[in-house]
């Protein structure tokens, strides 16, 4: 599954299968989460550079330029509920009586 944006910023972030039972995917978990927010990271610093750029000279497209800041916000607010929810699940995995 692929999911597609649109304008400048236009990336394809693809969705990773994960199969269990295999050796091969340890660690895949951590690595995709590196990843998304390595992207995000870059999301957010592209777009504080982009409204900067267009704040300080008035060069850049407004409409480019507030689309760029709401998928950092979207993407920030993502990457926010997923590290919840991986708290949530250690701390129920805390609670567990063996």
């Amino acid at each position: 599954m692929q999911i597609q944006s649109y304008g400048p910023h236009a990336t394809k972030i693809a969705t990773p299968k994960l199969e269990t039972g295999t050796s091969e995917n340890k660690g895949q978990f951590a690595d995709v989460l590196k990843q998304y927010a390595t992207e995000m990271n870059h999301d957010v610093k592209s777009a504080a550079k982009d409204a900067e750029k267009l704040a300080i000279t008035g060069e850049g497209n407004m409409s480019e330029t507030l689309l760029a800041m709401k998928q950092a916000s979207l993407s920030f607010q993502l990457m926010l509920s997923a590290r919840n929810k991986v708290m949530d699940a250690y701390r129920e995995v805390i609670r567990m009586q063996v």
